[in-house]
C-alpha cells in the first residue's frame, strides 16, 4: 500500500499540473481526455467514487433485471421457464462476477470495460429471448434494450468512449439478430431498430455532456484549490517577513518582544527557569566604516548563521535586537547551561576567522556576550531579565570584550 500523500505533496502536484489545467480548460476538453499527468490524477481521485457508485447501481441493476422474471411469465409465456434459467442461472451470476472484478483495486483501469460488458451481456440476453420466443408479445420486448442503454449511459455514466463503443456493439447485435426473430414483421423490425438507434444517440449525447461537465468541474475545483494554496503560501511568506530580520534571516525585534513576553508569562505560571543571552559584535562600527556596508552586511549574515548553528532546540529563539546586537531566548535553561551555550557561540565566532584589522583586541571578528537567568516571579516584569542581560553585556565590553559575563558573577 502506497503512503498517504501529505498536504505539501498534494500542493506540489497541483502546482505542477496548473499549465495542463489551463490548457484543458481552453480547449474545453472536446475529446474528454486530459494531458497524461492530469488524466492520471483525475482517475486517482475519481475512480474510488465511481467504483462505489457503479457497485451500488450494479446491485440495483441485478434486482431490477431479475424482477423482469414477472414480465417473462406474461410476455413470453412459451419460454418463460427457459428465460428464468437464463436470467437467474447464467446472466445474474455473470453480473455478480463482473461486479466482483469492478471491486478489485488493481483492476481500476478496467472498470468501464467491465461495466460496459455488463450492458452488452444483459442486452444479449434480451436478444436471446427475442430469438427463442414464438409468442406475438415478443415484438415489444426490445424495449428492455432501450432501458439497458439508457441505464448504462445516463445513470451509471460509463466513460463516453466506452459508452459509445458498447452502444454501437449492442445496436449491431440487435440489427444482425433481428432477422432471426420469427414473430417480428419487417416494418416492426425497422421501426424498433430506428427507435433503438435514436435512444442510443440521445443517451450518448447526455453521457457526453455529463462527462464534459464533470471534467470541467474537476478542473475548476483544482484551480480553486491552487488559488487557495497560493494565497496560503503568500500569507505564510508575509507572516515570515513580519517576524524575520531581512538581512540575517533571524527573528526580528518585534517577534522577540512578543515571544519573550509570552514565554515570561508561561515561566511565571509554571515556575521554570528562563535565560537570556545578549551578544554584541566587538568594534563593529570600525569594521563597517573601514570595510564598507556591504562587507558589514555579509559579516552580520555570517554571525547570524553561526548563532543558528549553536541554537538547536525548537523552543529557543534567536533574534537580531538592533544594529550589531543579537539576543537569544533560552526557556527551561539555567545559568550554567546558558553560559556554556554563550561560550560555544563566542568560540565559534572567533574560529570563523573573519578578518578585522581595525579591532582593538584581535585581528578577526569577536563577540561579547552577557548572560542572565531567573525563575520569574508574579510581581517581576520581563524587562528585569533584559536589564540584567544588558548589564552583563556591558561588563563584558568594559572588561576587555571577546568574553562571556554572567549577571552577578565575578568578573
Amino acid at each position: 500500500m502506497s503512503p498517504m500523500p501529505t498536504e505539501d505533496t498534494i500542493a506540489d502536484k497541483l502546482i505542477e499540473l496548473e499549465p495542463d489545467i489551463h490548457e484543458s480548460l481552453e480547449r474545453a476538453s472536446t475529446f474528454l481526455k486530459f494531458p497524461k499527468k492530469l488524466e492520471t490524477y483525475f482517475a486517482e481521485l475519481d475512480t474510488p467514487k465511481r467504483r462505489k457508485r457503479i457497485l451500488l447501481l450494479g446491485l440495483g441493476a441485478i434486482i431490477l433485471f431479475d424482477l423482469f422474471c414477472i414480465a417473462d411469465r406474461f410476455m413470453l409465456p412459451d419460454i418463460y421457464i427457459t428465460a428464468w434459467k437464463i436470467r437467474l442461472g447464467i446472466i445474474t451470476p455473470a453480473m455478480c462476477f463482473f461486479l466482483v472484478l469492478i471491486s478489485i483495486n488493481k483492476l481500476n483501469r478496467f472498470i468501464d470495460l467491465f461495466a460496459g460488458s455488463l450492458l452488452l451481456l444483459t442486452s444479449a440476453s434480451i436478444v436471446w429471448f427475442l430469438i427463442l420466443s414464438q409468442h406475438p408479445n415478443v415484438v415489444h420486448y426490445y424495449t428492455g434494450i432501450i432501458l439497458i442503454i439508457t441505464f448504462g449511459n445516463i445513470v451509471v455514466r460509463v466513460r463516453f468512449v466506452y459508452a459509445f463503443g458498447f452502444s454501437i456493439a449492442i445496436l449491431l447485435l440487435y440489427v444482425f439478430s433481428i432477422d432471426l426473430v420469427s414473430q417480428m414483421p419487417v416494418e416492426a423490425a425497422d421501426n424498433s431498430s430506428l427507435v433503438l438507434l435514436t435512444s442510443a444517440i440521445i443517451s450518448l449525447v447526455g453521457n457526453y455532456q455529463l462527462e464534459s461537465e464533470i471534467r470541467r468541474d474537476f478542473l475548476l475545483t483544482l484551480l480553486q484549490r491552487i488559488s487557495t494554496i497560493k494565497l496560503e503560501e503568500t500569507n505564510r511568506k508575509l507572516e515570515q517577513l513580519s517576524i524575520s530580520d531581512e538581512l540575517t534571516g533571524t527573528a526580528n525585534r518585534r517577534h522577540f518582544d512578543m515571544t519573550f513576553e509570552r514565554e515570561w508569562n508561561s515561566a511565571t505560571r509554571n515556575e521554570y527557569p528562563i535565560s537570556l543571552l545578549f551578544l554584541d559584535i566587538d568594534f563593529f562600527k570600525s569594521y563597517n566604516d573601514n570595510y564598507g556596508h556591504q562587507a558589514g552586511d555579509r559579516c552580520l549574515k555570517k554571525i547570524g548563521e553561526a548563532l543558528n548553528r549553536n541554537i538547536r532546540r525548537s523552543h529557543d529563539l534567536l533574534a537580531r535586537y538592533g544594529g550589531e546586537e543579537f539576543v537569544v531566548l533560552l526557556p527551561h535553561t539555567q545559568m550554567e547551561e546558558a553560559f556554556q551555550i554563550a561560550e560555544n557561540i563566542r568560540i565559534h565566532v572567533e574560529n570563523m576567522d573573519i578578518r578585522h584589522s581595525f579591532s582593538e583586541i584581535s585581528n578577526q571578528i569577536t563577540v561579547s556576550l552577557g548572560v542572565a537567568s531567573t525563575i520569574p516571579k508574579p510581581q517581576t516584569s520581563s524587562s528585569y531579565l533584559i536589564e540584567q542581560a544588558d548589564a552583563a553585556l556591558y561588563k563584558a565590553k568594559n572588561n576587555g570584550r571577546n568574553m562571556v559575563v554572567c549577571y552577578n558573577a565575578p568578573v
